[in-house]
């Protein structure tokens, strides 16, 4: 039974380990990553930066947030986007690599609204 249930964890670990880097290989685009990771109660981010994700949700949205910096936000500036974009990959390799502090920096670097009011077109 013991050996069933470690079988099937590690089978999940490894699925979700190549959805991760399937993510990481191509290009999402933003909206692609604030739906799939940001949004809602229930999201990723939301998971990951309050404990309740798992080791593999934290390497899923390590890998969105490293797709953000190939894309181009729809205003702001070039300078501002990759101190967003660097401070939220940062924060997330840091819960991959559980840093003490890094739940709360990912809180912090995941300010929405900080994001919207500079990068978000109308």
């Amino acid at each position: 039974m013991k050996t069933s249930i470690l079988a099937i964890a590690s089978l999940t670990l490894a699925l979700i380990t190549v959805h991760a880097a399937e993510i990481d290989n191509n290009k999402q685009s933003i909206s692609d990553v604030m739906e799939s990771a940001m949004k809602g109660s229930t999201s990723l981010h939301k998971k990951v930066s309050t404990g309740q994700g798992t080791d593999a949700d934290a390497a899923e949205l390590l890998a969105y947030f490293k797709s953000l910096p190939a894309n181009q936000p729809p205003q702001g500036d070039d300078a501002s986007w990759t101190e967003k974009t660097t401070r939220l990959i940062n924060a997330a390799q840091g819960v991959v690599d559980k840093k003490p502090n890094a739940k709360s920096e990912l809180q912090l670097a995941g300010n929405c609204k900080a994001c919207h009011n500079v990068h978000k077109g109308e």
